[in-house]
């Protein structure tokens, strides 16, 4: 058989068994990242996939309720047309991880178990790859880049940016000039999440009333409440601190969820090592806690069908020695109601409250 069959065959090896782990890795990138996770599993159409992508998504918005009233008998029924319906805007966004395999390595792993255990090796490789970069850009924006926790990662390489990350669709500043979905926010009060300043916290029953609070103000309003929040670590362990102190019992979990988590009345909370400070301009790694409480009702994440962690095939370019496939995704994070979502900053430093 020539040579250039067996290669032939052998490109189409590692491109099959690389595409046949598909939904393997999107199930790993989820299992890293509780929001991703929750959308894909927790909410029916909270992970949506678009045939027709258009050059952005298009999410409708109502910021007026119908025009409900009573009526009696004879009355006039109202028929004033509705108003208060639009849209928000967001860009689709490309993310790509690269899987290589240098001709010494093909050689030095020659026979077919030994490729594949290598490639197994490179897969690995390229989800914790896609893991770091998709809970950097969702949480911490382009703050590993001297920017900010509200604005897009902007990739060192080339420039270009990532999607919208939660502290940009649940915003510190919600009354900032900072467009959010093509819609300025300091112009429009409906178009505003929740927020609370947890300074000058020292008590536990304090943390708790202020955690009480910001969970209510989200409740309010159609659309019932927040379902899961994202403390960073040290906040995560005074929440369960206080709950200790104020004998409630912190071990209530859901089982059915992987990640350690919590509850804040119907809201289950975890932690990632991602959240940042938020109050603190460019503080990565700052001790000032940060709670992100979510509704995931009006939050999605939407992505291409056609590009949605596909792997494209086994190329060498001309001038290198190795063939390279590239793990494709394209997506975008979403919001529809940033009135049911909040945050809260500036939670205390310390390890334990009074």
């Amino acid at each position: 058989m020539p040579v250039s069959s067996l290669t032939l065959n052998y490109d189409a090896l590692l491109s099959t068994t690389l595409f046949n782990y598909r939904k393997e890795i999107e199930d790993n990138i989820s299992t890293e990242n509780a929001l991703f996770w929750w959308l894909k599993n927790k909410r029916e159409k909270g992970m949506r996939g678009v045939d027709n992508i258009g050059e952005r998504i298009q999410i409708p918005l109502m910021y007026e309720l119908g025009r409900a009233d009573f009526y009696s008998g004879y009355d006039l029924l109202d028929v004033t047309p509705m108003d208060g319906i639009t849209s928000a805007f967001y860009d689709w966004t490309q993310m790509s991880v690269p899987v290589s395999i240098s001709r010494k390595e093909e050689r030095q792993n020659s026979s077919e178990a030994q490729i594949l255990d290598l490639l197994e090796t490179k897969i690995e490789q390229a989800e914790m790859g896609i893991q770091e970069l998709f809970g950097k850009a969702l949480l911490q924006g382009n703050l590993p880049n001297g920017g900010s926790p509200n604005t897009n990662y902007v990739s060192t390489s080339n420039g270009s940016s990532g999607f919208d990350p939660l502290g940009k669709l649940i915003q510190r500043d919600p009354t900032s000039a900072l467009v959010v979905g093509n819609i300025a926010q300091n112009t429009y009060s409906w178009w505003r999440n929740q927020v609370k300043d947890f300074n000058g916290i020292t008590t536990n029953i304090g943390l708790l009333n202020a955690l009480r609070n910001l969970y209510n103000n989200c409740t309010k309003g159609p659309g019932k409440n927040p379902d899961l929040g994202v403390f960073d670590q040290a906040s995560y362990e005074l929440y369960e601190t206080a709950l200790a102190a104020a004998h409630r019992n912190p071990s209530y979990v859901d089982a059915n969820i992987p990640f350690e988590n919590i509850k804040l009345k119907a809201a289950t909370l975890v932690w990632d090592q991602f959240v940042a400070d938020h109050y603190t301009p460019g503080a990565l790694g700052s001790n000032l806690g940060t709670l992100l409480l979510i509704n995931t009702k009006f939050i999605e994440i939407r992505y291409d069908k056609q590009t949605n962690f596909i792997s494209t095939p086994f190329q060498r370019p001309v001038n290198q020695d190795a063939k390279t496939s590239q793990i494709l995704w394209m997506g975008a994070t979403c919001t529809s109601n940033r009135r049911k979502n909040g945050i809260g900053f500036r939670i205390p430093n310390a390890t334990v409250l009074t």
